[in-house]
């Protein structure tokens, strides 16, 4: 199998990639300690919390009246043990019995897969060979030490 070349647009993704890498790090081990929180019209939104990525929908009637406006809110924590490995989750439910067609549909993804898919360019970086190596460096040294 072939080493493939480093080739600029290999480096640019590389780059862009290890620096989105550290970004969603630090933002991640953040999330420990904070919540954030991102909401948008007609009762969806974004949590970052515990080192997971909550995506929520809310369906139907509400209990609080009118759809929240769009916004950024971010809180401390408590300080007990929010971090989470495993934990998938993915449900849909009803949390209020009196409120017949409202259900809330919430996915939970950890960070972690995430954090891993952003080192796919750089490692691929790391294993490709130089632009300017040769093809073939078995038979390039042979030759020069035969010189």
């Amino acid at each position: 199998m072939r080493r493939p070349t480093r080739t600029r647009r290999l480096s640019i993704a590389a780059i862009v990639s290890l620096l989105a890498f550290v970004v969603l790090a630090t933002a991640g081990v953040r999330s420990l300690r904070t919540l954030e929180k991102w909401s948008f019209k007609s009762w969806r939104g974004v949590e970052l919390i515990g080192g997971r990525v909550i995506y929520w929908h809310w369906h139907g009637k509400s209990v609080h009246g009118e759809a929240q406006s769009a916004g950024h809110e971010s809180q401390k924590l408590p300080s007990t043990e929010f971090v989470i490995f495993w934990n998938f989750e993915v449900f849909d439910k009803q949390l209020y019995p009196e409120l017949r067609d409202s259900r809330l549909l919430q996915v939970c993804v950890p960070l972690w897969p995430f954090l891993l898919l952003l080192l796919i360019a750089p490692v691929r970086w790391l294993i490709a060979r130089p632009a300017n190596a040769p093809a073939f460096p078995v038979i390039t040294d042979a030759k020069q030490e035969l010189a």
